[in-house]
């Protein structure tokens, strides 16, 4: 659906909700028991009008936009060629959705991220040193392997005395 379609739509929304709000407003003033039975009809048939189209901007707005998202399990973030950084998710309809992230605002995200981290859990009672894993334990990291030092043809250096 193109952006006018929407509008059209919300528009459609917005007149039913007035014709309804303006039959109940006319049928509150009105003396005349048949003719307030004829205002309320009209204001129900609008109202229904109202909630109908109400669904179908729901519906459109819904597919267009993600619901909420987690993180990928495998390499949710990771470096991309041209200095940038990617972030990872799949949404509720189990759509990918990626989101790129300059070094700068990754490092912002990351920092902020933390802060808010360390705030939940002492929030919720628990202290953030407790949760904090040791970054190394001897093992290399995931998807990474030792590598020999690199050697460096030519004379070895001289050593102090």
């Amino acid at each position: 659906m193109t952006s006018d379609e929407l509008m059209n739509l919300i528009g459609h929304l917005c007149e039913a909700y007035q014709n309804g709000t303006a039959y109940r407003i006319a049928g509150s003033y009105e003396t005349d028991y048949d003719e307030q039975r004829v205002q309320s009809a009209q204001q129900q048939q609008w109202d229904e009008i109202a909630v109908h189209r109400l669904r179908e901007v729901e519906r459109v707005v819904r597919t267009a936009f993600h619901y909420q998202a987690t993180a990928e399990g495998f390499m949710p973030v990771r470096p991309l060629p041209d200095c940038k950084v990617e972030l990872r998710a799949i949404d509720a309809a189990a759509r990918p959705v990626s989101i790129v992230f300059t070094g700068t605002e990754a490092l912002n995200l990351g920092g902020r991220l933390t802060a808010c981290g360390a705030v939940v859990l002492d929030r919720v009672g628990l202290k953030p040193d407790a949760e904090l894993r040791p970054v190394s334990d001897g093992s290399p990291a995931i998807g990474s392997a030792r590598v020999a030092p690199p050697v460096v043809p030519g004379s070895p250096p001289a050593r102090p005395r």
